[in-house]
């Protein structure tokens, strides 16, 4: 018997420290998990609260804004800031930012598109080199350039005009949207075009046929980012254009500003008003949204 059980020692030893690991594994698993999740929990609030909180003064009384301490929660809700936001020219604003946004959207990923998809596959002299200046365009920050494009808007007789704003969003939003976009089109096997080319395809028809098609989630993300970053711009719609031609960014401050205050209930109301149609058009497009930048993500 005490043989039976010194040679079945080992067995029971491997099996206890097997499940030893087993545990250990699954803990820092969880640990991990937790970890992960927890930071995840924080970003979000750290990246929701501004909104919140504005979400939570759009509903304050006057008093309640300015009240010193100031308060998170209003004492009586009321929609009084969302009626005199109304009231004003947000939906001028609404018109402006919209066409413009549209328009400059398109001209980028016209010209993205094009750009990208010569980078990610053809061949040609000074190729390196041109990306470079690409990615040192992307550099400047817009407030060096803002004096320049006023000077080349003024010659050009575009200031306060919706083509003075549709003209340097489109040049700005470009290099991004190239960069994005040759990740997408470096994801798509070279075989599908040399196939389109056998069977009697030119260059640009595979691209209209065969990769545009397949590289439509990526499109429609990068479109997005570009048509996100035209709604939001502030500086230059706020130096190149007049009261007739005010985007949302500029029109909410000057609805909610009079001489000597500022009412920041209409300021709320009118900043959620202008995250409203994004937020629309994240919601309805949300999964090509997710698929193209995971597509962007990996590769093959």
């Amino acid at each position: 018997m005490a043989q039976l059980v010194r040679e079945g020692s080992p067995v029971v030893s491997s099996n206890e420290a097997a499940a030893t690991r087993r545990r250990r594994n699954a803990l820092r698993h969880v640990t991990t998990r937790t970890i992960i999740y927890a930071i995840a929990v924080l970003v979000l609030i750290l990246q929701f609260f501004p909104l919140l909180w504005a979400l939570l003064t759009s509903l304050m009384t006057p008093q309640e804004t300015t009240s010193v301490p100031a308060t998170l929660l209003p004492a009586h809700p009321t929609f009084a800031s969302y009626a005199q936001a109304l009231q004003g020219d947000i939906g001028h604003y609404y018109i402006n930012s919209t066409v413009v946004s549209i328009v400059s959207t398109i001209i980028t990923m016209i010209l993205a598109t094009l750009a990208a998809y010569a980078f990610a596959r053809l061949k040609f002299r000074f190729k390196g080199p041109l990306l470079l200046f690409v990615l040192f365009f992307s550099l400047f920050p817009p407030l060096v350039q803002v004096i320049p494009i006023y000077q080349v808007l003024l010659a050009l007789h575009l200031l306060n005009t919706w083509g003075g704003l549709i003209l340097p969003y489109s040049i700005f939003g470009l290099p991004l949207a190239v960069l994005v976009l040759i990740a997408f089109f470096q994801d798509v096997p070279p075989e599908l075009e040399e196939a389109g080319i056998v069977d009697g395809l030119s260059r640009f028809q595979t691209f209209l046929q065969i990769v545009l098609p397949l590289t439509i989630p990526g499109l429609l993300a990068t479109a997005i980012i570009v048509f996100v970053g035209d709604w939001n711009e502030y500086l230059f719609a706020l130096n190149y254009t007049s009261s007739n031609t005010y985007t949302l960014p500029v029109g909410i401050v000057n609805i909610s500003q009079t001489e000597f205050t500022t009412n920041f209930g209409v300021l709320s109301a009118a900043t959620i008003l202008s995250v409203v149609p994004l937020v629309i058009l994240i919601v309805l497009l949300e999964r090509r949204i997710v698929s193209g930048l995971t597509a962007g993500a990996l590769k093959g």
